[in-house]
């Protein structure tokens, strides 16, 4: 199993297109990975989502914050140098093949990594620290293909959620998937100190390839995936056709 860290904040457009060439990879026979990367701000929203329900629109286009829809389901969620992204792409295998025994065993085993740093427990799709949430997860799924991805929230921003996320403010009546608010924290202010992100990358990666029972080797992004990357990134995360559609 390929394991690709990119912790130096990028193009949000770049960041999800990756994912979906890996994806891609991964359909057509490529190994698994799992990825550990950081996006600059941007607000991002789920597949089936609308964007002018999710997103104050006129809020993100003054601060010149892109709006991205990405290929997963689920809610709308912001990325910014604060946060962990981690996906996991895989091939569907027994026992670990519908989308709540993904988010189960992902769950747990990314839960498992962070318990020195609390009780954090799996709800669903979410994680849960203290009763606030620090990661939401999402997945795609093509075929025996699985692309598994979950957020998770280090250090807090200056920006307030609610400065871009219509759910959480009064009045979110949203016509598509509705995202599903809560309260959140970040581990560093949970725990009172920055964190270490070295730490945390190297217990997920571990807990993963346990859980799938695999060796893990490091690698980087290149090659045809970056090409195909590239491509997506450009025709189709930069295109409001697809990133504001519905």
């Amino acid at each position: 199993m390929l394991r690709l860290i990119d912790r130096t904040p990028g193009d949000p457009r770049l960041g999800l297109a990756i994912d979906e060439a890996l994806f891609e990879a991964g359909r057509l026979g490529g190994e698994a990975a799992i990825r550990f990367w950081v996006n600059d701000r941007a607000v991002v929203i789920g597949r089936s989502q609308s964007a002018a329900d999710e997103v104050d629109l006129d809020a993100a286009d003054e601060l010149k914050v892109p709006v991205l829809r990405r290929i997963s389901g689920g809610g709308a969620v912001v990325h910014y140098p604060g946060n962990l992204n981690v996906s996991v792409i895989l091939r569907a295998t027994d026992g670990l093949g519908s989308v709540g025994e993904v988010f189960r065993a992902f769950g747990e085993a990314v839960a498992s990594a962070l318990a020195s740093r609390g009780p954090v427990r799996v709800e669903d799709n979410a994680l849960v620290l203290d009763g606030a949430k620090i990661a939401g997860a999402a997945q795609a799924r093509r075929g025996d293909t699985i692309l598994y991805h979950t957020t998770l929230l280090l250090e807090p921003d200056e920006i307030p959620m609610n400065r871009w996320l219509r759910a959480l403010r009064s009045g979110y009546a949203p016509h598509g998937v509705a995202s599903r608010p809560r309260r959140t924290t970040t581990l560093s202010e949970h725990a009172g100190n920055a964190v270490d992100v070295e730490p945390i990358i190297d217990a997920i990666s571990v807990a993963v390839g346990q859980c799938l029972g695999e060796a893990i080797r490091d690698a980087k992004v290149g090659g045809a995936v970056l090409d195909r990357a590239r491509e997506l990134r450009d025709a189709k995360y930069g295109e409001d056709a697809w990133n504001l559609a519905r």
